[in-house]
């Protein structure tokens, strides 16, 4: 039941904290202090690595509920290097 109800308030754009969802990636938006921030490049190739070596994203990408970026611009910029189409993301307050 609790599956039925978190699907009906993803259609209703109604999300809940603490769930992981999949989004277009084309739907985040990115802060402008983000879009100009640089990734360090150890920190950089580890994230790369773990993601391939994982097939997951070292850091969640984590949006407020206006689908703005507030944590994870790595692993979002590790997607959209990728090609990757939809992305999973958790919403926070």
């Amino acid at each position: 039941m609790k599956k039925i109800i978190r699907f009906l308030k993803r259609i209703f754009s109604k999300y809940e904290i603490g769930y992981e969802y999949w989004i277009d990636i084309n739907e985040i938006k990115i802060p402008r202090y983000l879009k100009s921030k640089k990734i360090g490049m150890i920190d950089w190739n580890r994230k790369i690595r773990y993601w391939l070596e994982t097939g997951e994203f070292e850091s969640y990408i984590l949006l407020s509920k206006d689908f703005t970026l507030v944590d994870g611009y790595s692993s979002y910029k590790i997607a959209k290097q990728s090609g990757m189409d939809i992305v999973p993301v958790y919403f926070v307050n």
